[in-house]
Order: C-alpha cells, then sequence, then structure tokens
C-alpha cells in the first residue's frame, strides 16, 4: 500500500485541469479502493480501527456499500 499522501497510480488518467472530470476521475478510484479494503478487513475492523468521529464513520459505510453500524 502506498503512504499517505501518496497517490496509488503514478499518473492521472485524466488530468486535473479538466474541469470537474479531472477530479472525478480521482474521486472514483478513491471510492473503489475503500470500497475494496473496507470489504476485505470488514465492517468489524473499521469500525475497531475508525480514528474518526460517528459522522464519518457512518459517511465511509455508505460510501464501502456496508450496511449502517448497529
Amino acid at each position: 500500500m502506498a503512504p499517505a499522501g501518496v497517490p496509488a497510480l503514478p499518473f492521472d488518467l485524466v488530468p486535473d485541469f479538466i474541469p470537474v472530470i479531472g477530479y472525478a476521475d480521482d474521486a472514483v478510484i478513491v471510492a473503489f479502493a475503500l470500497r475494496s479494503v473496507t470489504r476485505s478487513a470488514g465492517p468489524a475492523a473499521l469500525d475497531r480501527h475508525w480514528p474518526g468521529s460517528s459522522e464519518g464513520l457512518a459517511a465511509v459505510r455508505r460510501l464501502a456499500g456496508l450496511p449502517p453500524a448497529s
């Protein structure tokens, strides 16, 4: 896994100077990576290691396609 702040790809699929689409491709890649990692680790691991607020955790669970925490 790449260190924090280092992109997973050494190049940008769509350059960021192109309005809207330039940043949208980055967001899609991050969402897919988040979904993959959270599904591999499991919801319990996400809940256990989440350092942020409960609202932030709920947002991440929604983005990852996980059910709300009970």
